[in-house]
């Protein structure tokens, strides 16, 4: 438990420390525009649309539609409208910090609505699926849907946008959030499956919303 607890406040530090780096770019970087009101108005919209997708429409009818096909879950399938409309907000917005705010606010929404079991702790898990990708706009310094991308590089950034949502919290989950948090535990060989597994088509779903996300946004 001690170990675990060590793992769990790394693990917020490490995403306090991504979330400086994020706020710094999109408030002092000269590689982005600063963010507007119409920026935080999509930001909110596409958030309430990802919960709606996340805990009505997918859970209510796309997974019990698609859990009885063999491997819709193990493909993510499920994943697919979610990461669509997560492009999207990429693709209109253009600044870090988006995929984030995007994604906590889904986690709000879900935590108000539906309840959580652990409040504020619930918290890592939205930022693992955002802080990572936020980063990689940053790193990109504007280039992820920019002005002059083609649909290789849009394809390319959804792809990797789409391996760091899925990927490193799927394992962050398994490694520690359900040990500490839930008390449950999983194999190696399980953590492995459920990271490359979600890291591996979450991708592949950005990738193929990657140009019809930009078609959207122009």
């Amino acid at each position: 438990a001690g170990t675990n607890l060590f793992i769990y406040v790394a693990i917020w530090v490490a995403c306090a420390a991504g979330i400086g780096v994020v706020a710094w770019a999109a408030l002092r970087s000269k590689r982005f525009r600063r963010w507007t009101t119409q920026d935080i108005l999509i930001v909110a919209a596409l958030g309430v649309l990802l919960e709606v997708y996340d805990n009505i429409i997918g859970d209510q009818f796309i997974k019990p539609v698609l859990s009885p096909i063999p491997g819709a879950e193990f493909l993510q399938l499920h994943d697919l409208p979610y990461m669509f409309l997560l492009m999207v907000g990429v693709a209109l917005v253009r600044k870090p910090g988006c995929v984030t705010a995007m994604v906590f606010i889904n986690f709000l929404l879900a935590a108000l609505l539906f309840g959580s079991g652990h409040g504020v702790l619930d918290s890592t898990d939205g930022l693992t699926q955002g802080i990572f990708c936020d980063l990689y706009i940053v790193a990109r310094r504007g280039a992820v849907f920019g002005p002059s991308a083609g649909r290789l590089s849009m394809v390319l950034d959804g792809l990797a946008i789409g391996i760091l949502r899925g990927g490193p919290n799927a394992f962050l989950g398994d490694f520690n959030f359900d040990p500490y948090l839930n008390a449950q535990f999983y194999t190696w060989l399980q953590m492995w499956n459920d990271t490359w597994s979600n890291g591996l088509f979450n991708g592949i779903e950005a990738a193929i919303s990657a140009v019809l996300a930009q078609r959207v946004a122009v």
